[in-house]
């Protein structure tokens, strides 16, 4: 039996045939046609079997190198089964073409397709930013692994939680030092520094004016290509006195763009609070998503080095009871990549001819560690795809620099190559998807203009039942009686917010439900137990009010967006109202959409319509405003059982005093959000009726101008003419725009 599957990753499509039989069209993977393939790349060979009812199949596979791998992965443990890879243009290829269309468009025969906001919207969506986002909590040695990827001490490093302020690392590879601009809490610019050095970001850190900091500058060991990389330093939750910066984390964990996520744990310190309230919220965004959710978070397990061998402690041990307990959290089969960030940190000063310290002098000749102790091969163990582990593997075997090696060997150009395949497997591709479609509406639209035009002025009888519908479509359009019915329709919509709330109020209380469980698992404990229990909880519930806010913050921007899109649809079909006249000597297909192709779309309406404003939907921080002994909490206090009266605590009562305020809070909180949202889709309806004012001005333009050519009593050869040069040149750039999103098949490999 031969199968054939192709997949591509610009479309999101997947085709799948047995034979000569489309097996999406006669089988259950129909259902799975236009989902991203990593979301079910695991279930593709047991369906087959399943399908099939046998093991024993050819398989061959059309697609990109990084596609094949998951695929190559998924079918690891079905022996029977021959696969072939077709290899296809990779990501480098396409991104030439783009840039070769552009200059094309430049030089086209077109003055409106050379509008600079057309080639801004290009950049803008080929340009636009690619968050990595580190954190870690305590002491995990997060400012050392960013220095060691940077190659240079930059972010501050000490034994304590020192990062206090989240600080974003633009990658610019053209400049060589790194520059930095401080900002407060409102935007404002406090200090810039061109040439900033790690003392700087100290004094930055405890600077409690400064709320953000911008730094450009090169990030050497990871490919961006075309991707405007950022690595984001985070503030751990446990160290982190502003709420909002665990915000900021929160909200890229849950982020629909799945943004990559480095997540530093200490490999001798596991099972902190701080980790296990942060994991979960990881957990519940790994959940969803399938294989590319999984591939985006990456655990770097740091410190590695600290496992003694000859104490029989073992770099495998370790990695089985990381991924344990990470199981524990909800998170299954975990990306764990056992690093030393110091010792890749300090060779790559040394490569840079910096200066070194005297411990990490130390550090430098403690190497032989990693040379002399086959177990600490760190990058043995890295959950790598084939050819990228392979490609690290040969580079050591071809290397003579023992540097080179350690480097290698402490697991950091394993995590640096996990992240250029996450941003060539899924970023990159967006990318180039999303640069096509700001020009194919604008292509379309230019191509049924100019097939119109041409059909005016080269056939009488068409000029004249064109001319026909353009008086019927401009009666219409004057008499403006169906955009008051539009207008009315819109106004008399239902704007629904309570339900899209639901999921998060029901999520929030089940957390606060279980902190008072925890609170009430003893009837009567001690006071200095209680006020441990106290402070615990406290940290649970900033964390769940920050939790709270980032839900809120997203659950807008859904129910926003959602009705945005149900106002475009309501849109085009009133549009169709007016332009669709039945005619059948217009030849053209669908020749009404060069009226209308590019008047409206969700995403240019949200972008108009947005603004930013600083609104409260939650709180910072939570406190008891009765003053009673356990709001001393932070207090520190010696029991001395035998000397002294011991006092106790009803957790009963503890916990409804403590609670109830909070649940107070969160309700309005919730309500207040829902009352907010109800208030931003009032605006946005009125914005979305004003806008059909400004659109109306756009189709009235159109329809005079094709009825000014329809009217023409002659036929003008040279204008036909130059039409005719122009459709060729469209026609010849829309087949190249279409083929960028097409996989352009090279050479077979077998294996």
């Amino acid at each position: 039996m031969n199968i054939s599957m192709k997949y591509n990753p610009y479309k999101v499509e997947t085709q799948l045939w047995l034979n000569n039989e489309n097996l999406m069209e006669t089988t259950k993977f129909g259902a799975l046609k236009h989902d991203r393939l990593q979301v079910w790349v695991e279930k593709l060979f047991p369906m087959l079997v399943e399908e099939l009812n046998d093991d024993i199949f050819r398989f061959e596979f059309i697609g990109t190198l990084p596609d094949f791998e998951d695929v190559q992965l998924a079918k690891s443990i079905y022996p029977n089964i021959e696969l072939v890879h077709v290899p296809v243009e990779e990501v480098a290829d396409k991104f030439t073409q783009l840039e070769e269309l552009v200059r094309m468009m430049k030089e086209g025969p077109f003055e409106q397709l050379k509008d600079e906001k057309i080639e801004l919207n290009f950049q803008k969506a080929l340009n636009s930013e690619f968050e990595i986002a580190v954190i870690a909590t305590m002491s995990s040695g997060k400012s050392t692994l960013i220095n060691a990827i940077l190659g240079q001490e930059l972010m501050p490093s000490k034994n304590e939680a020192c990062t206090a302020k989240v600080s974003r690392i633009k990658n610019n590879p053209n400049i060589k030092n790194y520059s930095a601009v401080a900002y407060n809490e409102n935007g404002e610019i406090l200090k810039t520094i061109t040439s900033a050095t790690v003392e700087d970001f100290t004094l930055f850190n405890d600077d409690p004016a400064i709320h953000l900091i911008e730094i450009e500058g090169n990030i050497p060991s990871i490919k961006s290509g075309k991707v405007n990389l950022v690595l984001v330093d985070t503030p751990g939750p446990n160290n982190s006195m502003d709420g909002s910066h665990r915000q900021h984390t929160l909200s890229v964990i849950k982020s629909d763009d799945k943004p990559m996520v480095l997540y530093v744990l200490n490999a001798t310190q596991l099972r902190t609070d701080d980790d296990l309230a942060l994991l979960r919220t990881v957990a519940d965004a790994m959940a969803v998503g399938g294989k590319q959710s999984k591939d985006r978070f990456i655990f770097a397990l740091n410190k590695s080095d600290e496992f003694d061998p000859e104490k029989g402690e073992s770099i495998s041990g370790a990695l089985i009871g990381v991924n344990e307990y990470l199981e524990q959290q909800g998170i299954e089969n975990p990306n764990i990549y056992p690093v030393s960030a110091q010792i890749a940190k300090v060779i790559r000063k040394k490569k840079n001819d910096l200066n070194l310290t005297r411990s990490e002098k130390a550090d430098y000749f403690a190497k032989d560690l990693f040379l002399e102790e086959p177990t600490m091969h760190l990058n043995q163990y890295a959950p790598l795809s084939p050819s990228v582990k392979n490609s690290i593997e040969n580079q050591i075997l071809k290397s003579n620099d023992e540097d080179e090696m350690v480097v290698h060997y402490s697991g950091i150009t394993s995590i640096e190559a996990s992240i250029n395949e996450y941003l060539e497997k899924y970023a990159i591709t967006s990318k180039i998807t999303n640069a096509v479609n700001t020009f194919q509406r604008i292509i379309e639209q230019e191509d049924m203009n100019n097939k119109l035009k041409q059909a005016i002025l080269g056939d009488s009888e068409q000029r004249e039942e064109i001319a026909r519908v353009m008086k019927k479509i401009t009666k219409e359009l004057n008499s403006g009686k169906k955009a008051q019915e539009f207008k009315r329709e819109i106004q008399n919509m239902e704007l629904k917010a309570d339900e899209f709330f639901a999921p998060t109020n029901k999520k929030v209380f089940k957390l606060l439900s279980d902190i008072s469980k925890k609170l009430r698992s003893n009837d009567k404990i001690k006071r200095y137990e209680a006020e441990r229990l106290l402070g615990k909880a406290q940290k649970e519930v900033s964390m769940l009010q920050d939790d709270l806010v980032t839900d809120l913050e997203k659950t807008i921007s859904d129910v926003l967006h959602s009705t945005a899109e149900s106002y475009v649809n309501e849109y085009r079909t009133y549009i169709q109202g007016i332009t669709s006249f039945e005619s059948n000597k217009i030849k053209l297909n669908s020749w009404d959409k060069a009226l209308t192709a590019d008047s409206v779309d969700v995403d240019d309406l949200m972008g108009r319509f947005s603004y930013k404003e600083q609104v409260v939907v939650g709180t910072k921080t939570v406190r008891n405003s009765k003053r009673k002994f356990y709001t001393f909490w932070k207090k520190k206090y010696v029991e001395v059982d035998v000397y002294a009266d011991v006092e106790f605590v009803s957790m009963e009562d503890l916990s409804e005093e403590f609670l109830l305020p909070i649940e107070e809070q969160v309700t309005n909180n919730i309500h207040n959000a829902i009352k907010f949202t109800k208030a931003e889709l009032k605006r946005l309806q009125q914005f979305f009726i004003a806008e059909i004012d400004r659109l109306e001005e756009i189709l009235k333009a159109r329809v005079n101008e094709i009825s000014r050519l329809a009217d023409q009593r002659e036929q003008l050869e040279e204008q036909l003419e130059e039409n005719r040069k122009k459709q060729q040149w469209l026609d010849q750039f829309i087949e190249k725009l279409n083929n960028i999103l097409e996989l352009k098949e090279r050479e077979v490999i077998k294996l």
